[in-house]
Formats: structure tokens, sequence, C-alpha cells
């Protein structure tokens, strides 16, 4: 259901967005596994997909653009160890449990949404870039490469993290919220 749900909520958006219609819209992947449209003439048209639990989300703009949404659960100190910088990982072993799991998940949505943002995947290793976040602020720093890229965190409930990343500082101040109901109306509206 979630990604029949992501399909129709891209294709709402891309027909909205732009003067294609849905039938010719076609999906490629990048070799890393990024989506993007084929045959067309959009090429600054650049989206992204993600989904956990009961949520579906999408970023898309002008600019490579990147966007994770995970639920908040148990994380153990290996596969912290694993994904954490140095630096992050000593954040990590200050913090009670309660907050290790906020603040990883935190840092696991900002680095997915980079790699995604990149078209990576996952083969970069997630310890060559770092986050430190302090007072709603997210100062990164990137090991692999002195390209820009900006992060910005939004709570759709208590129980998720989401970020999002684009290679341009420019984000909206709040995300818009549909219902399936909302999404099928728009898909039936949008693309017969």
């Amino acid at each position: 259901m979630r990604s029949l749900a992501a399909e129709l909520l891209i294709r709402v958006l891309i027909v909205k967005r732009t003067s294609l219609r849905n039938e010719a819209i076609v999906f490629g992947t990048t070799q890393f596994g990024k989506p993007f449209l084929r045959e067309h003439s959009l090429d600054s048209l650049e989206f992204n997909l993600s989904h956990a639990g009961e949520w579906v989300v999408c970023a898309i703009g002008s600019s490579p653009v990147g966007i994770d949404i995970e639920e908040i659960a148990s994380c153990d100190d290996g596969m912290a160890r694993h994904v954490l910088s140095d630096e992050e990982y000593m954040q990590f072993c200050r913090k009670d449990e309660v907050e290790r799991r906020a603040y990883f998940f935190d840092l696991w949505t900002l680095k997915e949404s980079y790699l995604k943002a990149i078209g990576a995947g996952l083969s970069l290793p997630l310890n060559l870039f770092s986050f430190a976040l302090s007072d709603g602020e997210i100062m990164f720093r990137n090991d692999h490469n002195g390209e820009a890229a900006y992060f910005k965190q939004f709570h759709p409930d208590d129980k998720y993290k989401l970020s999002v990343c684009s290679t341009v500082d420019l984000f909206p101040e709040c995300v818009t919220f549909w219902s399936f109901d909302r999404l099928y109306e728009n898909s039936l509206l949008f693309l017969n």
C-alpha cells in the first residue's frame, strides 16, 4: 500500500507541476537506485520518496533532493557504532536511552536524505560525513567532497523523524499533509 501511495503521490505532483500527462511519465533509476524521469525535457525536475509505517513522503524541486522518514525504534550500540562518525558516536554515548533513540534517528534520516540527494545510495561509507545538532541548527561536515548540502527536519508526529536534503538552501516552512482520501481524489482528478 505504501508503494502504491508513493507512486500515486509522485505522479500527481509531477502532473500538477508540469505539462506532462500521466501516461507520458516514465521512471528510470540510476545505478544506485535513485528514481528519475526518463525521456522528457524536464531535466530540472528532481524528486525523492520515502516511506515508513503509516507515512509516505515526497520531496520535489528543481535541484537534487533527498528525503527520509523513519519510525523511532530501538537501536543497539553496534548499529550506532557502524553508522555514526566518531564525533556523532561520542554524542550518542552521552545521552540517556530515550535521547539516544531520537538522536540516532535524527542522524540516520539526515544521512539517508543526503545519500539520496546525491544519488549515492548506501555506496558511500556513512562515516565520511557527519552532523552536529544544536538548538535546531544542523551543522554538516563533508569529508568526501566539497559540495554544499542543506538540510531541514520536519516533525510529522512524535514517533517519526523526517529529514530533507537539497543542494540549494530553499525549503518550505512546513510540510503539506494529505490523507489517503485526498491523494485518491487528486489521483482521479489529475491522472485520468
